[in-house]
């Protein structure tokens, strides 16, 4: 080898032995530069994922979208539109002196599912009860009585409560419970007079056209007796059938 090439190779070690720390130290990474927490801008990064928060937050994601389902059921029975025809038989529950039979009818046009309008009417086959009798015999005195013979209303019916119940774990019987304020006019023995009705009632839906009904209503008069006028609580309670037209009904639902 001659001097030239001994010369170049004393060079290039003494280049190398000054690079060679440099590029030592910019291959050696600190715990911050591994974190990301380095300041120079090019240093490497590593993000570590945390399964169970992500699977956390994709639970409640999961749940929230579950919330603003809204699950609405059909009624099984409509009434909106529909009229109501309901006989009934029943009998007065406040008087001590007189025991009344009652028959009459319903007929009602349902305006929307919760609100109606109707008449109710009624004749009343009257008796003196025992307790009136044994008034006469030991006291020598004539109750005052007025037996109702007949009775018409016109009605405004609202049906705040609706739902239904298993009969037997089988049958599923719809219901409702709806309340009723009414004027009219009651024939007595002694006189007519302007009555005020109000009341409550429960339908049973048997099927698309037939119920089964319980009515308490109280019709409030001023009778004029004999020995003068008194405010009369006639409480009757009626149970009867109805059958509506039509027979059936169709949903309308959104387009």
């Amino acid at each position: 080898m001659n001097r030239r090439a001994w010369t170049a190779l004393g060079v290039l070690c003494f280049a190398w032995g000054l690079l060679s720390p440099a590029y030592a130290q910019d291959m050696d990474f600190s715990p911050e530069d591994m974190q990301g927490g380095g300041d120079d801008g090019g240093a490497m990064t590593f993000d570590v994922v945390d399964t169970a928060a992500a699977a956390k937050d994709l639970e409640k994601a999961r749940k929230a979208e579950i919330d603003l389902i809204r699950v609405v059921q059909r009624r099984p029975f409509l009434r909106r539109g529909r009229v109501e025809f309901a006989p009934f038989m029943g009998t007065n529950i406040n008087d001590a002196m007189v025991s009344m039979f009652v028959a009459g009818a319903n007929l009602t046009y349902h305006l929307t599912e919760d609100m109606a309008i109707g008449v109710n009417g009624g004749y009343s086959l009257g008796t003196e009860t025992d307790l009136f009798n044994k008034v006469i015999e030991d006291y020598a005195l004539l109750p005052q009585i007025s037996q109702v013979l007949w009775y018409a209303t016109l009605d405004f019916q609202y049906a705040p409560v609706y739902g239904k119940f298993a009969l037997f774990n089988t049958w599923i019987i719809p219901w409702d419970l709806y309340v009723l304020l009414g004027a009219g006019y009651t024939q007595t023995e002694l006189a007519g007079n302007p009555t005020l009705a109000v009341g409550a009632g429960q339908r049973f839906f048997m099927n698309q056209w037939f119920t089964l009904n319980f009515e308490l209503r109280d019709s409030l008069y001023l009778e004029e007796y004999p020995g003068g006028s008194e405010i009369v609580n006639n409480m009757m309670f009626t149970a009867g059938v109805s059958f509506f037209i039509p027979p059936s009904f169709e949903y309308r639902t959104l387009k």
